[in-house]
């Protein structure tokens, strides 16, 4: 079910934010990164760097212009994108995605590479969400803690999947 869930991130100027990204998606269990309209150092050392990364673990990355062209490429079922609490319609809820997977869909989960994320156009092309927290921990923190939560949810250990049985 894993294979199910595309991480893309799009629009990312620092290096540090790629590599990271690609060892939070791998580490976690995810199999694909798309990496949408990297910019400067970002595409000429990060998207290198994560290749070697993807490479090494027997992953899969993908580059593309825009978010658009990855979901022209991938044709997923559903798209779900990440922004801050006052530009995203809902909270997060995890089940909403395990649900789509659950049914064999291929879900997107975008997340934007810079402050404060993603433009009104790409927000519209799928569904958006935000975490339900008192501030903003920007698109990285919102990443890790999203892919965990689906991991959680997906992996059969009691102790990870504590928060969803209450």
């Amino acid at each position: 079910m894993m294979r199910n869930i595309v991480v893309v991130l799009h629009n990312v100027q620092s290096v540090q934010r790629v590599i990271e990204t690609a060892k939070i998606c791998y580490g976690l269990g995810y199999n694909t990164l798309v990496i949408s309209k990297a910019i400067g150092t970002a595409a000429q050392t990060g998207v290198p760097e994560a290749n070697k990364i993807a490479m090494r673990l027997g992953k899969r990355l993908l580059c593309v212009p825009d978010v658009q062209d990855a979901i022209d490429l991938l044709k997923p079922d559903k798209v779900f994108l990440y922004a801050p609490k006052p530009y995203a319609k809902n909270v997060f809820n995890p089940k909403k995605i395990i649900d789509e997977i659950g049914q064999g869909n291929l879900v997107l989960m975008v997340f934007g590479g810079l402050e404060p994320g993603l433009s009104s156009r790409e927000l519209s092309l799928g569904e958006s969400f935000h975490l339900d927290l008192p501030g903003n921990i920007g698109s990285i923190g919102a990443l890790s803690i999203v892919l965990y939560l689906l991991y959680c949810y997906l992996n059969l250990s009691a102790n990870c999947r504590q928060p969803f049985d209450s």
